[in-house]
């Protein structure tokens, strides 16, 4: 389920919506009404998040160098 903003008056599943109404749909209609361009998605379900915030060099995996020349014979 996602959240989608109307940009214009527009039937959604038989209910008429307004401009700037607040729907919940399934994903899939939700993308294909935004990709016509009626609605504008409100909230982001998936959320992108920083995993290198507090992120040091000492709890950081340590670097590994191949040296493969040293190694070609």
């Amino acid at each position: 389920m996602m959240k989608i903003k109307c940009k214009r008056n527009i039937l959604i599943g038989g209910k008429a919506h307004e401009v700037g109404d607040i729907v919940e749909v399934a994903e899939n209609v939700g993308f294909d009404l935004v990709n016509t361009g009626k609605v504008e998605v409100v909230e982001d379900k998936v959320g992108i998040t920083d995993r290198a915030i507090g992120l040091t060099k000492k709890s950081a995996a340590s670097l590994v160098k191949r040296n493969t020349k040293k190694n070609a014979k």
